[in-house]
């Protein structure tokens, strides 16, 4: 997925953490295979190809990772959206035909492409921090990218695993910290001139150096969400934030003023 993973398991030996790490790389490439746009004999790639021309089939996995991200967007009012490149802004999955019969998908208008971005290292994580769990682990912190985040059970030495929202221009420089035990962080975000997420309202770029960090319980969910409360104003996140139990969140704002930067917490949910 482009990034890097890391898993920290405080109570496992080293000869078992390297069973675990072994089939949790095995588990993590199998995951990108199906969701990754770029690897051409890959699920999602497959996908992005073949739905313009007729109804296409969806494998099993796909077809729940796309069920999970149609709740998301129904959750959060539109503001999530994997749907990107139609002519017309302000419509994406609203453009996609799902026979949940035949199991296949239909992009309804040229030039969809659907990207899983950051939802897909979310479900990821889901799935290693339950294969942990199975496997009898009972403390461990995995990171992918430092953007997702999630943990399980306490940290070794106290109740929860302290969590910082990290200076973009300072490393090191923690700008709040979160309190996870069996809970997960994603962060949202834009560098400075390097915009990427779109508005799926308006098909604009969100502008700005800005990020937001979000808690929920499950990793996905933080991600979806961490993206939704980005592209939302303000006065609406309230209403979307109550359709995720245990969510907080908080904002920072970046300004730059005579070579350097000064940061700002904009909001902040709790």
């Amino acid at each position: 997925m482009n990034t890097r993973f890391c898993m920290v398991l405080p109570a496992v030996n080293v000869r078992e953490g390297m069973v675990l790490a072994r089939h949790t790389q095995a588990l993590l490439r199998e995951q990108e295979l199906m969701m990754s746009r770029f690897i051409p004999e890959g699920d999602l790639a497959t996908l992005n190809r073949t739905a313009t021309h007729g109804p296409a089939p969806v494998s099993d996995r796909l077809w729940q990772v796309l069920d999970t991200c149609r709740r998301h967007q129904r959750l959060t009012g539109g503001a999530f959206d994997i749907a990107q490149g139609a002519r017309r802004h302000g419509h994406g999955m609203d453009l996609l035909h799902f026979d949940a019969a035949a199991r296949t998908l239909h992009f309804t208008e040229p030039g969809i492409e659907l990207d899983l971005g950051g939802i897909g290292k979310g479900i990821a994580v889901d799935l290693v921090r339950q294969y942990l769990i199975e496997q009898g682990v009972e403390q461990a912190l995995l990171s992918f990218g430092e953007s997702s985040v999630a943990v399980i059970g306490a940290h070794p030495a106290g109740d929860y695993w302290p969590i910082g929202v990290e200076h973009l221009h300072e490393r090191g420089r923690s700008l709040h910290r979160f309190e996870l035990r069996d809970a997960a962080m994603s962060t949202s975000g834009n560098r400075d001139g390097q915009a990427h997420i779109v508005i799926p309202a308006s098909g604009k770029l969100v502008e700005g150096c800005t990020t937001i960090s979000v808690t929920s319980p499950g990793a996905a969910d933080a991600e979806a969400l961490s993206t939704a409360l980005f592209v939302l104003p303000a006065a609406r996140r309230a209403s979307v934030l109550q359709n995720y139990r245990g969510a907080q969140a908080v904002e920072f704002a970046y300004l730059k003023r005579d070579a350097s930067w000064t940061v700002e917490k904009r909001w902040q949910h709790e």
